[in-house]
């Protein structure tokens, strides 16, 4: 029987691995590869959303000295670009796949 990184393809335990066998392997690993792409994406877009409300948030604090706001200002215009642009096209692809 063979076993790929604790993956049995002798799928009916018949000790003979069939070309079915090999091809709804290769759709369940083709499936668990998308799905954990999809779940890192989705991390992705929720550390953007979750980081854009904190960077604002941090002129406020006390101990930012007022030295440093006018690096925080100049950061952030790229910041909040990037971070919407993220979130922007996970929510596009989101939708582009649900039309597919």
């Amino acid at each position: 029987m063979a076993k790929v990184r604790g993956k049995n393809f002798d799928l009916d335990n018949d000790g003979v691995i069939t070309d079915q066998e090999l091809e709804r392997s290769e759709k369940l690993m083709n499936l668990e590869n998308e799905d954990k792409k999809q779940d890192a994406q989705r991390q992705m877009a929720w550390l953007a959303a979750i980081s854009m409300p904190i960077y604002a948030v941090l002129p406020l604090l006390p101990f930012v000295p007022v030295e440093r706001l006018n690096t925080l200002a100049s950061m952030s215009d790229m910041l909040f670009l990037s971070q919407a642009s993220v979130i922007g096209l996970f929510f596009g692809a989101q939708a582009y796949m649900s039309k597919k």
